[in-house]
This record gives structure tokens, C-alpha cells and sequence, in this order.
């Protein structure tokens, strides 16, 4: 189905067009491994976000710098995390570490506004979004331009390069949980969106994606309602696709995975077209969603 999209969709796009792709030199020697992160934090502070029951930024912090020493994550897909926060993190993480941030967007009949951290009438007027963390160099940011509501929240992809990790091209996806446009509960964004995510990372030899997709993977027991939203290709099916961090046998790959999220579905995904080495799945009383870490070989 054709969706209308926001007016300002048009202009990441041509602001995507403008940012370089030239990769600075790659410095990963024999050896190297790089544990990729992903977690919808569910920082806001706003209670239409239902967020409250899931502990303070300094319980989400503790989780981070943990992960960071006991699985030694070296770059961190962020959905869901409030800016000021983000600054706080970075402080925290200490030297080598760099961040893009991306703020979602609500629309009002194609008029877009800052999502806030806090409610309209708080002291928490900065933005909420998703963020790209990554240790030893990040360069050419980029939005990644996708079909979204003209009424209802806008969500957001952005990608990054890791230099250290042989220029990977890391990208963090929040794709639309359906009924998102109020106007149009029935309409389903994530079709498009993913199509148009797999048109970008389909052009790098060098690429790991995902974040919190809002869908369940293609065989999950159960539940095939939304299964043609998966474009062909993406999801390694031991022919093609890109192999999912819970993927653990490449030659039988059965598309499904553990439960990412407190409602016993998995809706977090990280894709990758580096070689597996394994993949951590860490609940936790601080978000929605688990902690999902992707294990792969760099160089």
C-alpha cells in the first residue's frame, strides 16, 4: 500500500545526497572482533510512552558500562534515549568514544515537532531519539530517508561508520509499530521502511543494521499476520539475506530467534554480513526491551 509521507522526508533525503561516503583509511589489524550492541532504552520521560516502571537513566547507565566491561561492546545501536542523557553517557564512556544523535519527529498533518524527553509543560525539553555510539571513529553520519505518517509519530534510521572496525557501516533502525497513524490505524509502514533500509545497506560489502524493528521475525511460531512485510532478501534464508544475530546455525537457518521484549515476542534484530561468533540476548527490569549483542569478525 502507497503511504503518504512527511514533508520533510524529502529533505533528509536530499541532505543524505550532500553527506560524503569516502571511508577514512581502515586500521583494524588481524584478529579483531567487534561486539555491536543494541537496545531500546525506553528513556522517556513522557507518560504516553509508558516508560516509568523501567527505572532511572543511571539504572540504564549501569546496564551500558556493564555490558561495555563484561562483553566488551565497542559500538551501541540506541533507540529510545532521551539527548541530555546521551550527553551523560558520553561523559561517562570517557575518551575514544563518539555518538550521532537523530531525534524523532511527531506530525501533525505534515507539520513536524520535536519528540521531547519530558511532558510539553517540564523542565525535560530535550529531544528524544536514537543513537549511534561507537568507540575508535565515526564518520559520515547519515538519515536514512523512509515513508512515514503524515499524522502520527515519525520514527527514524540513521547509519554511521565504525573506522577502527575495517569501516563498517553500522545502521540503528526504529521501524514503525503498526497503527501508528491515527488517522489510518490498519496502515502498516513497516513494509516500506524496511524495503527502503535494505536499498541503502544493500550497496556497502561491509554492513551490520538493526535495532528495534516492531515485528516479529518471518517463521516465529505462531504468528504470520505480518510476514510480507519482510522484504525478499533480508533475512537469511541459507541462500540469501543477511544473517541475524540469533541465527546460530547458518546452514539450517530458521528465522526466528529468543524473546527481546517483556510481551514474549522478538522484536530486536541485528543483522550483519561480517562472520558470527555468537549472540547475546541480556534482560534486564530497565527497559521493554532485552539487550541484544552481536559477537562478529572484523579482520
Amino acid at each position: 500500500m502507497r503511504k503518504l509521507r512527511t514533508a520533510f522526508a524529502g529533505a533528509l533525503l536530499v541532505l543524505a545526497a550532500l553527506i560524503p561516503v569516502t571511508p577514512a583509511a581502515a586500521a583494524a589489524p588481524a584478529g579483531t572482533n567487534l561486539q555491536l550492541m543494541s537496545w531500546n532504552m525506553c528513556d522517556s520521560q513522557r507518560a504516553s510512552w509508558n516508560c516509568a516502571g523501567y527505572g532511572t537513566f543511571a539504572d540504564k547507565l549501569a546496564i551500558i558500562k556493564s555490558q561495555v566491561a563484561n562483553n566488551y561492546v565497542q559500538a551501541m545501536l540506541l533507540q529510545e534515549i532521551c539527548e541530555n542523557d546521551l550527553t551523560t553517557l558520553m561523559g561517562q564512556l570517557g575518551s575514544g568514544w563518539s555518538k550521532n544523535f537523530a531525534p524523532y519527529y511527531y506530525s501533525n498533518n505534515g507539520v513536524l515537532t520535536n519528540s521531547r524527553c519530558g511532558e510539553d509543560n517540564s523542565s525535560r525539553q530535550d529531544r528524544y531519539g536514537t543513537a549511534i555510539v561507537i568507540h575508535a571513529g565515526l564518520s559520515n553520519p547519515q538519515i536514512i530517508e523512509t515513508t512515514q505518517p503524515w499524522n502520527g509519530q515519525n520514527s527514524v534510521q540513521q547509519c554511521a561508520t565504525a573506522t577502527y572496525f575495517d569501516n563498517i557501516r553500522l545502521c540503528n533502525l526504529h521501524i514503525s509499530r503498526y497503527g501508528v497513524n491515527p488517522d489510518h490505524p490498519t496502515w502498516d509502514y513497516a513494509d516500506d521502511q524496511l524495503a527502503e533500509v535494505k536499498a541503502v545497506v544493500d550497496q556497502y560489502d561491509h554492513v551490520a543494521f538493526g535495532g528495534d524493528l516492531n515485528v516479529v521475525p518471518p517463521d516465529w511460531a505462531g504468528d504470520s499476520s505480518r510476514d510480507w512485510v519482510w522484504p525478499a532478501g533480508l533475512y537469511w534464508n541459507g541462500t540469501t539475506g543477511y544473517r541475524e544475530c540469533d541465527q546460530s546455525d547458518a546452514t539450517n537457518p530458521l528465522r526466528t530467534g529468543r524473546s527481546t521484549t517483556v510481551w514474549g515476542v522478538k522484536f530486536d534484530h541485528i543483522f550483519s554480513t561480517q562472520p558470527w561468533r555468537w549472540c547475546g540476548v541480556i534482560d534486564t527490569a530497565y527497559s521493554d526491551h532485552s539487550v541484544v549483542v552481536y559477537s562478529m569478525k572484523i579482520a
